[in-house]
C-alpha cells in the first residue's frame, strides 16, 4: 500500500496521472481531513506490518521510531519532471516535459507548504528522521514508459542492496 493509493481513493481520482493535477491539491487545500485521513490510515497500515515499506514522503515524522526503515528518496527535479510525464503516458495521455516540470514544481511546494500547516514539519532530508538515503536520479533516460519500467528495475536492484546492507549493519 502506498500513499499514492490512499490520495487517489480519498480523493476518487482514477488514473494516476490525475494525482499530478493542480486541482486535487486545492481540495487537499481547502479540506485538510484529506491529509489527515490519509496520514492516519497509513499509521495504522504500518503498526499492523512486521516489515513494511511506505510510499508516503511525511510518515517518518508521523510514526513511531524504529517501525520501518525510513528511506529518503533523492530524485533531482528533471527526473521527477520525466517521471511526471510517464504518468500520463501510461494513462494514454501526452504531457511535454516542461509541463510536467512545471506540475512537478507546484505540487512540490503545495507540499511543503501543506506539511508545514498541518504538522509544522518544514520537509526536507533530515538524517536524523532518515535511515538511508538513495538517489534516484537518472535512472530514466527518456520519458517513455519502456524506459521508465527499466530504470524502475535498475533502481529497486540499487535500493535493496542498499537496505539489505543497512539492516546488515544493524544489531538483532
Amino acid at each position: 500500500m502506498g500513499m499514492s493509493t490512499v490520495m487517489r481513493e480519498l480523493l476518487g481520482v482514477t488514473a494516476q496521472a490525475r494525482e499530478w493535477e493542480p486541482g486535487f491539491d486545492a481540495r487537499r487545500a481547502a479540506d485538510v481531513r484529506i491529509d489527515r485521513v490519509a496520514d492516519e490510515r497509513m499509521t495504522e497500515f504500518i503498526a499492523g506490518q512486521e516489515k513494511v515499506v511506505v510510499d508516503a514522503w511525511l510518515q517518518p515524522w508521523l510514526q513511531p521510531a524504529g517501525t520501518a526503515v525510513n528511506v529518503w528518496f533523492e530524485s533531482d527535479h528533471r527526473s521527477r519532471a520525466m517521471k511526471c510525464a510517464v504518468s500520463f503516458l501510461r494513462n494514454g495521455e501526452e504531457r511535454s516535459l516542461a509541463a510536467s516540470s512545471d506540475l512537478v514544481a507546484a505540487k512540490d511546494l503545495f507540499s511543503r507548504e501543506q506539511f508545514a500547516r498541518l504538522y509544522g514539519i518544514s520537509f526536507s532530508y533530515s538524517p536524523e528522521v532518515f535511515d538511508l538515503r538513495c538517489d534516484n536520479s537518472g535512472f530514466i533516460r527518456t520519458p517513455t514508459v519502456d524506459d521508465s519500467d527499466r530504470g524502475i528495475r535498475d533502481f529497486q536492484r540499487v535500493l535493496m542492496r542498499d537496505v539489505e546492507g543497512l539492516l546488515a549493519d544493524r544489531p538483532s
